[in-house]
């Protein structure tokens, strides 16, 4: 079998594809036979040495896929051989086959493709999370999404769009504007008018759910109404096609500048960070969530968005893509037929 293995932390350039033996799922575990993999930032972080979880060189990125479970661990019910699921391994499904926990797999329904598979867990896990757990948004909020045509971003919209909320959308470039329309938003804006734009329609925001960070953070912070959240969950400005720009990076550091709590003792404002794979408690917010997450699936209230497919032995392509910052929806790498 094939997988990508990073010697050496960098750019796209060092996902090194290589034959290797299939991994021989250990007590606990299930194998999954690959179909399809979900490009998120945080492979792009792991794979330049900058994720909270970072593994140690060499390793093999990628957060979430879909596929066959094809061979168990010996305490493992026989019965999952041969399962459709979608899985969180955190690290190690940019693979042919790779080897999970089975309690971070869940079953793909049969009417949904495992391209949705791939594009589903991750995505809705974090947009409900950031919307609903430390968001706590109520319905006729004003609410601020940056990236809002990526994956994360098509998620929180269409999420937000049941919650009934007052959404303004910041993207990239005007060709996503029909995109986040379509998926509820009421105003759209660029990174560069959307301080002033939210100002002119809302006033004030009651909540910002930003995966940007840098630059954007300060004007969209002083947006904030009296109790107002801010959950911070990705720094993407950060990102080029090369890695990470070091350059970018401290500017936008400067740029956040501090925030003092005594600012937020006297505002009741909240700023939340937040990170999906280091949540207390990641199984039973992935299995509590999920299940209502696929209800509301099977029920069309939300779907998952898929952009760019790339074939297995353009992996790198995509992650040049989603770094470009230019993708819409989950990009998506696809393995075999």
């Amino acid at each position: 079998m094939r997988r990508y293995v990073v010697y050496r932390n960098g750019g796209p350039e060092v996902l090194q594809l290589q034959e290797t033996p299939e991994p021989i799922p250990a007590a606990g575990q299930v194998r999954v036979a690959t179909r399809a993999i979900g490009v998120n930032f945080a492979d792009l972080a792991e794979r330049a040495g900058h994720y909270p979880r970072q593994p140690p060189l060499p390793f093999t990125p990628g957060m979430e896929a879909s596929g066959i479970i094809d061979a168990v661990g010996p305490d493992v019910p026989k019965e999952m051989v041969g399962r459709r699921v979608m899985a969180v391994p955190i690290y190690g499904s940019h693979a042919e086959k790779f080897c999970l926990g089975a309690e971070y797999v869940m079953d793909l329904p049969e009417w949904a493709s495992f391209a949705e598979g791939a594009a589903f867990p991750v995505m809705y896990l974090t947009a409900w999370y950031a919307l609903h757990e430390l968001g706590r948004a109520r319905a006729g909020e004003r609410v601020i999404v940056t990236a809002a045509a990526g994956g994360v971003g098509t998620a929180i919209l269409q999420m937000a769009r049941v919650a009934n909320l007052r959404v303004m959308a910041v993207v990239g470039s005007p060709e996503k504007h029909k995109l986040v329309r379509d998926l509820g938003a009421e105003f759209v804006a660029s990174y560069e008018t959307c301080a002033a734009e939210a100002k002119r329609v809302f006033g004030e925001a009651d909540l910002v759910l930003d995966s940007v960070g840098g630059t954007l953070f300060r004007p969209l912070w002083n947006l904030l109404a009296m109790s107002g959240r801010y959950a911070l969950y990705g720094f993407a400005e950060v990102g080029t096609e090369k890695g990470i720009s070091y350059l970018r990076a401290v500017r936008g550091l400067l740029a956040m500048g501090l925030i003092s709590p005594y600012t937020l003792v006297g505002t009741n404002r909240t700023l939340a960070g937040f990170n999906l794979s280091v949540v207390p408690n990641t199984v039973p917010l992935l299995r509590d969530n999920a299940a209502r997450l696929i209800d509301m699936w099977k029920d069309g209230a939300i779907r998952p968005i898929i952009g760019e497919s790339f074939a297995f032995e353009r992996l790198p392509d995509a992650h040049r893509l989603m770094s470009s910052r230019r993708s819409t929806g989950r990009v998506i790498v696809t393995v075999g037929d």
